[in-house]
């Protein structure tokens, strides 16, 4: 059984590698987190349930982004991708 690891947000930032407000803005839109004290404002993060889901964050991104491109638009990026 693997024990969670509980971090503050500035620790958790510097294990991740990006900054403080990046940690901020995703509890902002919904990251998960575990709460401490009467007024909620205090949390700590486990990376390794962080992590996954700003990687879906970014996929929902992508295909945003995606449906947003013209048929040209996908058929230029495929050959980038394909070559």
């Amino acid at each position: 059984m693997d024990k969670k690891i509980y971090l503050t947000p500035e620790q958790a930032a510097e294990e991740m590698g990006i900054s403080r407000a990046t940690i901020t803005r995703c509890v902002q839109r919904g990251a998960p987190v575990h709460r401490w004290g009467s007024c909620g404002r205090l949390y700590r993060i486990v990376i390794d349930e962080f992590i996954p889901w700003m990687e879906a964050q970014g996929a929902a991104e992508e295909q945003e982004r995606n449906s947003r491109l013209t048929v040209a638009q996908l058929r230029a990026r495929r050959h980038e991708l394909v070559g």
